[in-house]
């Protein structure tokens, strides 16, 4: 397990933990961001970020103690395989998040209320377009929900952990499951 040294102005640190897909998986959803700009014709919310699939971000002075309590949890977790199947969308108001779907949602949502607590709002999910105007929705949506995205699947085994440095997030460390 490596360990970034992330220097910050304050004792107050952010952490975002997360299950990060292989690189296959990462570069189809960066041609998909791509294919949003192009079919909406401009930039949108979180068009750079890397594909992964959100657990919940920490921000305080006890990222130590954050991080052990996540790897003793992690300890008792079994790996799994993540399929991927399609897109769907999320309705927030007048905003509109598509995003890849995720078949088996159960054992990510088992991690989840181990490390959180029970939420029946957490959709466990990649975001391709995050909060997009229903105009640019509407640009967009007809062609993704034409794409056969199958077949395509990942072993989950650890919990990726990225520390916010500035604007960016770095990543920290890699939390391995224990069985």
């Amino acid at each position: 397990m490596r360990t970034a040294a992330i220097k910050t102005q304050s004792p107050v640190q952010e952490l975002f933990f997360m299950i990060a897909p292989p690189r296959h998986i990462a570069s189809d959803v960066a041609v998909l961001k791509d294919d949003v700009h192009y079919l909406i014709g401009h930039d949108f919310e979180d068009r750079f970020s890397k594909a992964h699939i959100s657990l919940f971000k920490y921000t305080g002075e006890h990222i130590e103690d954050m991080i052990e309590f996540v790897e003793e949890k992690a300890a008792s977790f079994e790996a799994f395989n993540v399929f991927l199947k399609d897109f769907n969308v999320f309705h927030n108001g007048s905003k509109r998040t598509i995003y890849m779907d995720i078949v088996n949602k159960y054992p990510i949502r088992e991690v989840f209320e181990n490390l959180v607590k029970e939420d029946r709002d957490f959709t466990p999910h990649i975001t391709i377009a995050k909060n997009l105007s229903a105009e640019d929705f509407l640009k967009c949506w007809p062609y993704l929900k034409e794409l056969n995205y199958s077949n395509q699947h990942f072993p989950c085994d650890r919990i990726t952990v990225l520390v916010r440095n500035g604007k960016k997030w770095m990543h920290y460390k890699d939390i391995c499951f224990g069985k």
